[in-house]
């Protein structure tokens, strides 16, 4: 005799369309509040292109945040840039010390580790829904998560590790 995963609609046992807007509306929040956390890193940056990526990607959550609240019940296609594969280049250092390391360094590892938290966060949730529509959302924002990595680790190459300054 086969065993079966029973995959119920939602482990809460509410119906699917309450779920969805609960999670969108969570995910509007993290991308609000992601906003301000790029913000803040821009302030703390002191070259002005590390600033400039950290106010780029505080627009783009921004922007985020507005297409997420904006978006009916029926329809979760955001339009973001998406990336399949995670380079994972520095993934040593999201739980490095940071004692050693310069004010521009730690400021883009917290970025790297906020888009890290994110990406995992995403990945887990795309997985724990039977609804395509919400797996198939939260896959999509987890690949934006993955480009933004990628980003942001091409930077920390560019500026810490060939010293491009």
């Amino acid at each position: 005799m086969e065993k079966t995963k029973k995959v119920s609609e939602a482990i809460s046992g509410r119906d699917s369309e309450g779920v969805r807007q609960e999670l969108m509306a969570k995910t509007k929040l993290l991308y609000c509040n992601l906003q301000d956390s790029y913000e803040v890193l821009s302030r703390s940056a002191k070259t002005s292109n590390i600033k400039a990526i950290l106010n780029d990607f505080a627009r783009e959550a921004e922007r985020d945040c507005r297409e997420l609240d904006s978006l009916s019940s029926k329809n979760f296609k955001l339009n973001v840039e998406t990336a399949e594969r995670h380079y994972g280049m520095f993934g040593q250092l999201l739980s490095a010390d940071d004692s050693s390391m310069s004010e521009e360094e730690k400021v883009l590892i917290y970025a790297l580790k906020l888009s890290d938290n994110l990406r995992n966060v995403f990945s887990i949730m795309s997985k724990e829904y039977k609804d395509s529509k919400i797996r198939d959302f939260f896959e999509m924002l987890s690949k934006h998560e993955i480009y933004r990595e990628n980003e942001l680790e091409q930077l920390y190459e560019d500026l810490v590790v060939k010293g491009e300054w």
